[in-house]
């Protein structure tokens, strides 16, 4: 089964005992001259006054004892030291008496700087007390501090302090053999900065104020890993007068991350409003590699919670700007906190935090096409009867016929194929070597189209009509001579086959009928990089049959999900829907699919940025028995430890098979096209799904009726161009489709201009003009009988204003198989650039 690993993002700090790692930092500084530190609530803090025991503080522990002496303090007075040997348990510290005249007292809702300064020869701990109304008791250890040999400074801020405690006292531990000296004790109140500028909501988003953590902050955390922190003067250019920047430099990472966010202490959150959205935006640069999660910390009637990483930013050397707005805030929210994560080694450096609420757009009336787009049908008609449809890198399509589904040509031979130019409507005749007529088809790593199957004979007269012999034949189309080539032969014939492409490039391919028109159990894989199929010996076997045509789509870690979706009859046993690990051929049921054999030739589809790992499947019917179609929608979250298949919204309008999907470079998805029985009784609806909001949209449907073989593709403009339809009269619909989605009529559009290639993990520059927030790569479609199961929209984290912009490829070659795909960015009113092409490998 497929499992994630559960992490704990945070921990409120208002919580009884402090679990925070990477509160405290120790910051070796030159020693200057001890001061009296305004506000200072600490009794004789540089414990000079008293004879034997300094003044208002007392010796502490448990365990073995210490030896206790005077040593010479950092500015030539004195110091206290505490010496362990033989130490066989417990610790030693000097903390403030336990008194009402010389702990400090403190006030709820307040958070407070502490200070100490030490030497020592082993790791120490600073540890904080609380007095309440049922007296003295523990509070928390906050974090160990490294040996220092010199005077160090060991800064922290506490929590808020919670309701009831009036009075806290704290110091360093020794709980080791070695020596720990301290002196020049602080605890300041912070002073909460005034209120922000009108329509920001961050107070102190300069971080000009408070020390040593600025005010109305803290610094959040958890996992295994060095913490060292503290404020600098190095800010971006521009910034306000007075800002400042906080840094935090993360060593010895092993696991967690470390932030600064907005503290939880009164008028320090900003106050936020269910329903709405808010544009955040904190400027930032850092060493290493790891990118930056972008984290939301949400407050209810039950208090503080993480709520979910918006966005990740690629590392950047150069202060950068890390944009993104906010899902819509969740009914109960009341309150907000923010930060970039640092989650490896590394410095990570933040100022001028912002989250001003996004100022809702006007929409335009039902019907417009700023709400529903807009629909045009071409003056010329297809030249063939394409039903293999592929984007190719250069912009054009390759579309393929063979024969067409009709046995008059081929049994004359004729059999077509052509590449379609649809900027100028030119199309040019392609020779076909053999009959691709329901074959597969996939793009390679190196933007040639791989086709493999397709038809041997048409059925005989008293057979049924799904009885066409399999072809065992492969070729390869290369747009750079525009010829068919040939591969080896595939091990076995497929008529109906599904073809995915790996991380490494690969071709996984199983399902359709064989060369008897019997289904075939046969698994096959293609090597790209020797251009030929492997032998069944070198593939791992499942010996099942996978259907004709079945929705196989490549998952994040490498295993692959069957949604259930196919062509022609019945779903599969059990409960019709499967993840499968190709690589030890071992299959598990997934639970949840309504109607699982309902669902030929329904459309299955990723939803939201691959990364979330959700796929939907749309509609379906059963074409072998002719029941009305339906309009169920069923999603599934492969990130669950245990993923299974959930309600999703109900397609708008009667249920239908042949639904064409497709990922637009918004997010959303389109659905269009359909019929309710078997090539016939069309439903002339159309639909765009949101992801975030989980919601359908009615629009205006394509103006040309279609059913069986009709495909769409998504354009490099954004546009969406659809074709085709095969009734039950077996005509050919040859007229094409085009939708412009609301986003092309939303004003001026951003526009990208990105490298020719990436790597895997690289942090690449754009050229960008507009106000981008987001980018993604799209892979280019392939599609057949609503089918593409390699479509995918792929995050990419981008940081940075202006007219440059970087942004950093995912390193996973599962979550983004090689190959060319369509890089866009999209602003944050949801306009998306013509995308620019680039190569991943």
């Amino acid at each position: 089964m497929r499992r994630r690993e559960a992490k704990v993002r945070w921990i409120s700090l208002a919580s009884a005992v402090v679990l925070v790692t990477g509160l405290l930092a120790a910051l070796p500084l030159a020693s200057p001259p001890a001061q009296a530190v305004p506000g200072n609530l600490v009794v004789n803090p540089s414990l000079e006054d008293g004879q034997g025991l300094p003044t208002c503080f007392s010796r502490s522990g448990w365990g073995t004892e210490g030896t206790w002496t005077f040593q010479p303090g950092r500015d030539g007075g004195r110091a206290v030291q505490v010496a362990l040997q033989g130490r066989q348990a417990g610790d030693r510290k000097l903390l403030q008496a336990e008194t009402a005249e010389c702990a400090p007292r403190v006030q709820a809702g307040t958070t407070y700087d502490m200070e100490v300064w030490y030497t020592s020869t082993a790791p120490v701990t600073l540890t904080m007390f609380r007095h309440t109304a049922a007296g003295w008791s523990y509070w928390g250890d906050v974090e160990r501090v490294p040996a220092a040999n010199g005077w160090t400074a060991a800064r922290a801020t506490t929590p808020v302090i919670p309701e009831g405690t009036d009075q806290i006292i704290f110091g360093l531990s020794l709980d080791t053999d070695g020596t720990l000296a301290t002196d020049d004790y602080s605890l300041v109140p912070v002073v909460a900065p005034g209120p922000p500028p009108a329509a920001e909501l961050v107070p102190n988003g300069n971080l000009a104020q408070g020390a040593p953590v600025p005010a109305c902050y803290q610094v959040a955390g958890w996992g295994a890993r060095t913490v060292r922190q503290g404020l600098s003067t190095d800010v971006p250019a521009g910034s306000p007068q007075g800002t400042r920047s906080f840094q935090v430099t993360v060593s010895d990472y092993a696991s967690g991350d470390v932030k600064l966010l907005t503290s939880e202490a009164a008028g320090c959150p900003p106050a936020v409003t269910a329903g709405e959205e808010y544009d955040l935006s904190v400027d930032y640069r850092s060493t290493g590699t790891a990118q930056h999660g972008l984290s939301l910390f949400t407050h209810t009637a039950a208090g503080w919670q993480y709520w979910t990483d918006v966005k990740a930013v690629p590392a950047a050397d150069a202060w950068t700007a890390a944009p993104a707005r906010t899902p819509v805030i969740p009914d109960g929210v009341d309150r907000l906190a923010f930060g970039l994560s640092a989650a490896g080694n590394g410095t990570l450096s933040t100022t001028n935090a912002s989250a001003p609420q996004v100022v809702p757009e006007v929409l335009p009336p039902l019907g417009a096409p700023e709400s529903v787009g807009s629909w045009t049908v071409q003056d010329e008609e297809l030249p063939i009867r394409a039903l293999h449809n592929t984007l190719l890198n250069d912009g054009r399509i390759l579309l393929i016929a063979g024969s067409g589904n009709a046995e008059d040509l081929f049994d004359a031979g004729e059999l077509r194929a052509v590449v379609w130019t649809p900027d100028t409507n030119e199309f040019k005749d392609i020779p076909v070597p053999y009959d691709m007529f329901c074959a597969g088809h996939v793009t390679l790593p190196d933007g040639k189209v791989l086709i493999a199957g397709g038809t041997a004979s048409y059925p005989e007269g008293d057979q049924g009509p799904n009885t066409f012999k399999g072809s065992e034949k492969s070729y390869y189309f290369d747009p750079e001579d525009d010829t068919f080539h040939p591969t080896t032969d595939m091990a076995g014939a497929h008529w109906y086959p599904s073809l995915t492409k790996l991380g490494n490039g690969n071709i996984w391919s199983a399902g359709g009928l064989d060369e008897k028109a019997e289904g075939t159990v046969l698994t096959e894989m293609f090597d790209w990089k020797t251009m030929s199929w492997l032998p069944p010996n070198q593939v791992p076997q499942t010996w099942s049959y996978w259907g004709t045509y079945p929705h196989m789509f490549l998952l994040d870690d490498g295993t692959m999900f069957y949604t259930g979706a196919h062509t022609f009859g019945n779903g599969l046993p059990g409960t019709g829907a499967s993840l499968y690990d190709w690589r030890t051929a071992s299959i598990w049921d997934v639970p949840g699919l309504r109607q699982k054999d309902m669902r030929d030739q329904a459309g299955s589809v990723f939803i939201g940025p691959a990364q979330d790992q959700k796929l939907m499947i749309v509609g379906g019917g059963n074409t072998d028995g002719n029941a009305p179609a339906i309009n169920l929608v069923d999603i599934i979250d492969l990130n669950e430890p245990a993923p299974a298949y959930v309600p999703g919204p109900d397609l708008p309008g009667p249920g239908k098979a042949y639904v064409n999907l497709v990922n637009l470079p918004d997010r959303t998805v389109l659905a269009a096209n359909g019929a309710r029985l078997n090539r016939t009784d069309n439903v002339n609806t159309a639909a765009l799904y949101d992801p975030e909001a989980n919601t359908w949209h009615s629009i205006d449907a394509d103006p040309v009726s279609r059913n069986y073989h009709s495909t769409s593709i998504l354009l490099p403009d954004g546009r969406v161009a659809i074709m085709g339809s095969n009734p039950a009269d077996n005509s050919f619909e040859l007229r094409v489709s085009v939708y412009s989605p609301p986003y092309l009529f939303k004003g001026v559009r951003p526009t990208v201009t990105s490298p020719e290639a990436a790597s895997y993990g690289d942090t690449i520059t754009l050229d960008v003009t507009g106000e981008p927030t987001t980018a993604s790569l799209i892979s280019p479609m392939s599609a057949t009988h609503q089918t593409d199961t390699n479509a995918r929209l792929v995050d990419v984290p981008l940081a940075g204003t202006g007219a440059t912009r970087v942004a950093q490829i995912p390193d996973n070659p599962n979550l983004l198989p090689p190959g060319p795909y369509m890089l866009s960015v999209l602003d944050a009113d949801g306009v998306p650039s013509i995308a620019d092409w680039i190569w991943i490998s």
